[in-house]
């Protein structure tokens, strides 16, 4: 009889359409220096050839599970399968487009095992434009104060999210995902971890991820929203769902912090679509804001792989 495994980590790597990058993903998994883990490869209906390239690894490794889905689903459940399917003590989103070095999950697992207080861990992360060095991002920063700081800190700019790709405790994401998908779920995905522990940042690079354009968040915000006013403020659902929602804890420096995201939400949206507007506010506003969204904005036309759909 066949001993079952149990592995430390759990990999969830939701994807669509990803035959040109799944198998360099693959190969930089299989080649951490730590190596009980799993690969669980949520493919959401893919029209390529990525369950022919996940299957030829498969072959190779026993690491690696496939689990196929003939239904497309939008990007949070594409991101929830993968959760749902792993059970490990540890967890990391793992999107088909990004790469990891060799020592991100022994670096990272490191840190959890000696600090239970802690509940996620990454290093640092460069983001790649057209195939070129764009920026490191500010979205991994350390959130190590208690629960309400973290959560006001986090909450005032969350950057593009890159702490989501942590090493995790898999217990910390359990019911952390919304009802619904809506444009910044992950933002309130995030919150919701925040009163089960703090957030550790490795202070140097580990990670890299493709850009996406602001663009490309802003044409998703309008299919969302429609012809509703909110469309002009991207974020405002995000904001009032984290305000709304029991299991996070309020502050007024929250409070702020979640004015501060609408109103950044709304200069990045008029900056595309309301450019006199957006100098008049600017101007108003002053200097930082102007940094704010100048680094929100930055270059970046690489496609989304699916970084979940």
């Amino acid at each position: 009889m066949k001993q079952e495994k149990h592995p430390k980590i759990g990999i969830g790597m939701p994807v669509l359409n990803g035959e040109a990058v799944i198998g360099r993903a693959l190969d930089d998994l299989l080649d951490q220096t730590f190596t009980d883990f799993e690969i669980v490869v949520c493919d959401n209906a893919s029209e390529d050839r990525t369950r022919a390239i996940v299957e030829s690894y498969m072959e190779k490794d026993e690491r690696i599970r496939l689990l196929a889905f003939d239904e497309r689903a939008d990007i949070m459940l594409s991101f929830k399968r993968a959760y749902d399917n792993c059970s490990a003590p540890y967890f990391l989103f793992a999107p088909a487009d990004d790469r990891w070095y060799r020592g991100f999950l022994e670096e990272t697992l490191a840190v959890l095992e000696r600090n239970p207080d802690i509940i996620a861990c990454t290093g640092r992360v460069a983001f790649i434009s057209r195939g070129r060095f764009s920026h490191i991002t500010s979205g991994t920063r350390p959130l190590m104060g208690d629960t309400r700081q973290n959560l006001a800190s986090y909450m005032s700019d969350p950057a593009e999210n890159a702490r989501a790709f942590s090493l995790i405790r898999h217990r910390a994401l359990e019911g952390a995902f919304p009802k619904a998908e809506y444009p910044g779920w992950d933002f309130q995905m995030i919150a919701r971890t925040l009163p089960k522990g703090r957030y550790c940042e490795i202070p140097r690079v580990l990670a890299e991820r493709d850009t996406t354009t602001y663009a490309a968040y802003l044409k998703h915000a309008e299919a969302y929203f429609g012809w509703s006013p909110l469309r002009f403020f991207p974020l405002s659902r995000t904001a009032i769902e984290v305000w709304r929602d029991r299991r996070i804890p309020k502050s007024l420096p929250l409070a702020r912090a979640l004015v501060r995201l609408v109103v950044s939400s709304h200069l990045s949206y008029a900056a595309m679509r309301l450019p006199r507007w957006h100098r008049f506010l600017l101007a108003l506003l002053g200097r930082d804001f102007q940094t704010r969204i100048a680094a929100r904005q930055r270059a970046g036309d690489a496609d989304q792989t699916e970084s979940g759909g």
